[in-house]
């Protein structure tokens, strides 16, 4: 028990906070780009991806400036390169969320038969399933805000903790 609660120690700290505050800026940026995108005619399935890579970028920046200025070892090229491999595992789980959830607010909003509906027809699993969500994603409004924020949410333990410990490594 020790060690986990060494291992979550970070989580209780200032330097937590702070990147809590640069993450609330990336989701300004995340839900700006999306609004953008998706006013612009594009799939919210695209847009959130899109959203998600340049929230990435700026993060990047006010982190290594703000949050972890006083520690890192090696180049800022090292650290962008392993905050990017980092993020995109968090994206990815970003991503993975706000697809779910944006199925789960059809069904919410509409009922299992928006599901069966949605989901209609035969194909193997990849195709039928996984390709719907991306090329022809639910529409469920403003709701693909909500999604995307409990996306957001479902990254942040991962982002930070992994960022702690590998992408500014040092001491504390």
């Amino acid at each position: 028990m020790t060690r986990l609660f060494e291992a979550l120690r970070p989580f209780f700290t200032v330097r937590f906070l702070k990147f809590c505050a640069v993450g609330a800026s990336g989701v300004l940026v995340n839900l700006g780009v999306l609004a953008a995108l998706t006013a612009g005619g594009v799939r919210s399935s695209y847009a959130s991806a899109w959203a998600i890579e340049i929230s990435i970028l700026s993060n990047f920046v006010i982190n290594e400036w703000w949050t972890f200025g006083d520690r890192g070892e090696g180049s800022v090229l090292g650290r962008a390169v392993r905050f990017q491999l980092v993020s995109l595992i968090g994206g990815v789980l970003q991503w993975l969320v706000f697809l779910g959830g944006i199925v789960a607010l059809l069904r919410l909003m509409e009922g299992p038969e928006a599901i069966e509906l949605y989901f209609e027809g035969e194909g193997p699993f990849f195709q039928h399933y996984v390709q719907r969500l991306v090329r022809d994603p639910p529409d469920v409004g403003a709701g693909v805000y909500p999604a995307q924020l409990l996306g957001i949410a479902a990254a942040t333990g991962w982002n930070y903790l992994a960022n702690f410990y590998w992408t500014w490594r040092g001491r504390d």
